[in-house]
């Protein structure tokens, strides 16, 4: 039998709040559990959402132990749950909710990271099946989170949860060393990744990449200005600069890789949040990787230049590790992912100096290319 802490809180959700399902009578969270039986199901059973809360988050618990009893014990990595415990990460309205699901398995806890979709996560679990079986497991120096289920009635995607040492924070605090180092795990586990990943999923032709790049750079011409007129330079020579690009041969892509989607367990370098897997240019990932860089040079250490080095090691170790060629094409990736970053600092209110250092970076890349 499968138990389940219940907990939950009217209105909108926040980080770290407790969400197990939506009921007509709201609970502050507690630590009891409590026996499927001792639930009854006209209060468990989904309702219509309270203003401002979004379907996608709605989180049955007695669905989920039923769910969870219907699973295979093969599914089950350290044995068949016997209570459940679900807490909210993150939520990214409208298209996905992001919980940590701590599970008890013959007296032990475990924890897994389970991801409630809007729509596509049953795609995401089979890239994330068909990586794990080709080689990107838990024995593996380059590997993924294990994926354990997807549960369809619920639009659940449940899967290990990696403990470990963030990327992130060894580029934002880390010494030169270690941060070389980082580079360097990051880069191999991309190169294997471009070159034994699925083949399969949308493409994303650089048609697409230009239209996406039309709607940001007109965000920012919202503005007015010296910021709407390099904005929009920006936009014309990255323009021109497709016009004059090759048609790449089409690599597995992540989407999203970079230093927030990837944690080191001890010699594991594990990339997880493959929602934008799709078959698209390889310099697409590696461009998004050196901005995230450059990004956190400059909102951590004062300049986009800090951590230029581990740039390097990543793109040296990239090409040494076998990676696709990318020469030619990056910049117009790396200039577009600027652009990208501009637009994304403008909205989250980060203020116009970070708009600006990305639109410079943005032009200079793409003039060094030609130059």
């Amino acid at each position: 039998m499968v138990r389940g802490t219940i907990s939950h809180q009217a209105g909108v959700p926040k980080e770290g709040q407790t969400m197990l399902m939506q009921t007509d009578t709201w609970t502050e969270p507690r630590d009891t559990v409590a026996p499927p039986g001792a639930l009854s199901p006209e209060s468990t059973s989904p309702t219509t959402p309270a203003r401002g809360t979004p379907p996608v988050c709605t989180f049955d618990l007695l669905e989920l132990i039923k769910r969870f009893g219907e699973l295979p014990s093969s599914r089950w990595p350290w044995g068949v749950p016997h209570e459940i415990q679900v807490r909210l990460l993150r939520w990214r309205r409208p298209t996905r909710c992001t919980f940590e699901i701590r599970i008890l398995t013959e007296g032990q806890p475990h924890q897994l990271i389970g991801k409630v979709y809007a729509a596509l996560g049953e795609g995401v679990y089979a890239v994330m099946e068909e990586l794990w079986r080709a080689g990107f497991n838990r024995d593996a120096e380059n590997s993924i989170p294990q994926p354990i289920a997807y549960l369809p009635s619920m639009r659940l995607l449940l899967q290990e949860k990696v403990e470990g040492l963030e990327a992130k924070k060894v580029f934002q605090h880390g010494d030169q060393r270690s941060r070389i180092e980082a580079a360097e795990r990051c880069a191999r586990w991309l190169a294997r990744f471009h070159a034994f990943g699925p083949r399969s999923g949308p493409p994303i032709p650089i048609e697409k990449v230009l239209r996406n790049t039309e709607r940001r750079w007109r965000v920012i011409a919202e503005l007015g200005g010296d910021m709407a007129a390099k904005s929009e330079r920006l936009f014309r020579r990255l323009e021109a600069a497709a016009r004059n690009l090759e048609t790449p041969t089409f690599r597995p892509s992540h989407g999203d890789f970079g230093i927030h989607n990837i944690i080191f367990e001890g010699k594991r370098t594990v990339v997880f949040d493959l929602d934008g897997y799709g078959l698209a240019d390889p310099a697409r990932d590696v461009a998004r990787f050196i901005v995230k860089l450059e990004r956190t040079g400059l909102e951590f250490l004062g300049s986009i230049r800090a951590l230029d080095r581990a740039v390097e090691a990543f793109i040296e170790t990239y090409v040494a590790s076998g990676g696709a060629p990318v020469a030619e094409r990056l910049p117009f990736y790396k200039a577009h992912c600027c652009l990208k970053s501009a637009k994304m600092d403008l909205t989250r209110d980060r203020g116009l100096h970070a708009t600006d250092v990305m639109l410079d970076e943005g032009l200079s890349t793409l003039e060094w290319s030609v130059a």
